[in-house]
């Protein structure tokens, strides 16, 4: 684990990367471990790309600000910088997970980067349930690239990893194919709108509320913006604004000890009157109630 520092607070951060060329790391969890992966108390933003699959038993996870039910046979699939969150697990779970570093992932030549309407179908899918033969193939991939990167003394055993590494994205890929097929084609005019902004979201979010500062860098009407929101994601420009400010006050309340006007100068807000009506309006209660509630003790 490592921590990054941004103002007054930390945030933690999952992190896979290791000293030395290792690409992966695989493992079991399961539902006695306590706070399995560092992310059962409080989210953490994961520096990884990896996948896990529900084997036994189930669990509720949290990834991005939105939570999903896994059972038996259900995978989830971790792109880097993902906030993720495990709400609840049963005793009796138990799952596959394979992780690899980001740049493994960035480096590869395979049609998954940010760029391809693939990588926006995994993010916005994160969970999908699998056939037991895609299961099976799936663990018995990842099996033999744990058994193959073991060897450590091959000459060879970076470059077998590796493309045993490809085969296993390639192998995910053509899960969400068979899913939800998609053509592989480059990003639409508004597809390419859309990732751009919401790039400019994760860097501007804190100092940049209004739709008009994001149109104006994109060079299209606030309007039209919206009309492009709607189509890709079926929320309007200023909801996704929105709810990128919202997933971080969410994690300042529950992982720091901020105090709300700490909180509330951190997302540049006026005041922390301002910060309260702009969060009690979309969550319903104010974020003193919100942390009691939410916080673990």
């Amino acid at each position: 684990m490592k921590r990054t520092t941004s103002g007054q607070h930390t945030f933690k951060r999952l992190s896979f990367n290791k000293e030395g060329n290792i690409y992966f790391e695989s493992f079991v969890l399961k539902g006695s471990e306590k706070d399995m992966l560092g992310v059962e108390q409080f989210p953490r933003v994961v520096d990884a790309a990896g996948l896990c699959i529900c084997l036994e038993g189930k669990g509720e996870v949290g990834i991005g600000a939105q939570s999903y039910q896994m059972k038996k046979g259900d995978m989830s699939v971790i792109l880097p910088n993902d906030i993720l969150f495990i709400n609840k697990i049963s005793p009796d779970f138990k799952g596959y997970t394979l992780a690899c570093t980001p740049d493994f992932l960035s480096n590869a030549e395979i049609p998954i980067p940010s760029r391809t309407p693939i990588y926006l179908f995994i993010k916005d899918n994160p969970c999908v349930s699998l056939e037991k033969n895609e299961q099976d193939d799936l663990v018995k991939l990842c099996e033999f690239l744990d058994e193959y990167d073991s060897r450590k003394d091959h000459p060879c055993r970076q470059e077998i990893s590796r493309n045993l590494g490809y085969a296993i994205i390639y192998e995910v890929i053509g899960i969400y194919k068979n899913k939800q097929p998609l053509r592989q084609q480059p990003y639409s005019r508004k597809q390419a709108l859309y990732f751009e902004f919401a790039q400019l979201i994760t860097k501007h979010y804190k100092e940049q509320k209004d739709i008009e500062f994001y149109a104006e860098q994109l060079c299209i009407t606030s309007r039209y913006l919206s009309v492009v929101c709607k189509d890709i994601r079926g929320t309007t420009a200023k909801e996704c604004i929105d709810l990128h400010i919202m997933v971080n006050a969410r994690i300042l309340l529950t992982t720091t000890t901020m105090t709300i006007l700490q909180i509330s100068d951190e997302l540049n807000f006026a005041n922390p009157s301002f910060f309260t009506q702009y969060f009690k309006k979309r969550t319903g209660v104010t974020p003193k109630k919100y942390r009691i509630v939410n916080r673990p003790t």
